[in-house]
């Protein structure tokens, strides 16, 4: 028991040995550091107090620096571009469908991956009016997306369905596929992940269009609700292109009862275009051709000749005399079977 005594009574003396020598350690430190200037103890701190006050360095955005890139490689200042520079240019349109940057990009033997392949179809359909039909860009952009070998679903479906997006007859097929889906345009969108802006899109709209005017003798519910509830109304439309598609929809004969009562309301209803008869729409209609103005205007004079006025109340007019022509209600498809 005595000698357990000592054995815990030296223990205790070594831990007040170790502590008085961390202590001492302590303080050496503490005189060390005191010594040095603040630069060399905190010199990150430092260094950004410095930055506070310097002039802003420019650093161009990636694109902005990849464009100069490529004006480098072209104007032979520059052998060939990175992998980096090369995934940003698959998005800019003029330079994804330069034959050049194709070229460099198959000589670099880099692998395109989803993004990249993306960016080169998209770019092609961007640019589809400035192309010409057998352009060599978009053989070896079907080329690259032939060769895809991922997992990715929609890249997947793009290879397998190439001719309705990078051919000559690409438009009419896709066209085609859409009239044949039974969608909406943006579910049609959703599913084919086709840039809605795109000259090639709204070279499908045309076409979708053009066929359903092509069967408007039909008198199909399909058809016309198609036509006038998602075609027409679109937003992406070029306001030349639409008008003179309305005008080829007025003139097309022969023309069912049904879908000529279809095009008046919709017309009458429509803000880009009203009533001809109306002198406030006269420049809506100057696109139009007069013979199909012409047309139109007697069809709303044989189902409503008279041309009358309302007193109405217009915020910060008053009560004003306004001119109204059709009676009849905006176009609704709830019931179509109806109408």
């Amino acid at each position: 028991m005595e000698r357990a005594r000592k054995n815990h009574d030296v223990s205790l003396e070594n831990l007040g040995f170790i502590v008085r020598e961390m202590v001492a350690g302590l303080n050496d430190s503490a005189r060390s550091i005191t010594k040095r200037s603040a630069g060399l103890r905190l010199p990150n701190l430092q260094s950004a107090v410095y930055d506070i006050d310097a002039p802003l360095v420019r650093r161009p955005a990636p694109l902005e620096r990849y464009r100069r890139e490529w004006i480098d490689f072209i104007g032979g200042n520059k052998e060939s571009l990175d992998k980096r520079a090369i995934e940003f240019l698959c998005w800019v349109p003029e330079i994804a469908i330069d034959v050049r940057f194709l070229a460099c990009i198959k000589s670099s033997g880099i692998e395109l991956n989803r993004r990249s392949l993306t960016g080169l179809v998209r770019s092609c359909h961007w640019m589809w009016e400035s192309m010409p039909p057998e352009n060599p860009s978009v053989h070896i952009i079907t080329g690259f997306l032939s060769r895809y070998g991922g997992t990715d679903q929609l890249l997947q479906k793009w290879r397998l369905h190439f001719d309705a997006l990078l051919t000559e007859y690409a438009p009419r097929i896709m066209a085609d596929k859409f009239l044949g889906s039974g969608k909406t345009i943006p579910s049609f969108i959703d599913e084919w992940r086709i840039e809605p802006q795109s000259a090639f899109f709204r070279k499908v709209i045309k076409m979708a269009t053009a066929t359903c005017r092509n069967r408007l003798d039909q008198s199909r519910n399909d058809l016309l609700v198609l036509l006038f509830r998602d075609l027409l109304p679109w937003p992406g439309w070029n306001p030349s292109d639409l008008k003179k598609e309305m005008g080829a929809i007025i003139l097309y004969a022969p023309m069912s009862n049904r879908s000529r009562q279809t095009i008046q309301r919709f017309i009458l209803h429509f803000e880009g275009l009203g009533d001809p008869r109306l002198s406030a729409n006269r420049t809506k209609w100057l696109e139009v051709p007069q013979k199909a103005k012409d047309r139109l205007i007697r069809w709303l004079n044989e189902e409503n000749p008279c041309v009358f006025s309302e007193h109405v109340y217009q915020q910060g007019k008053g009560w004003v005399w306004k001119q109204r022509v059709s009676i009849w209600d905006p176009l609704s498809f709830d019931n179509t079977d109806q109408q």
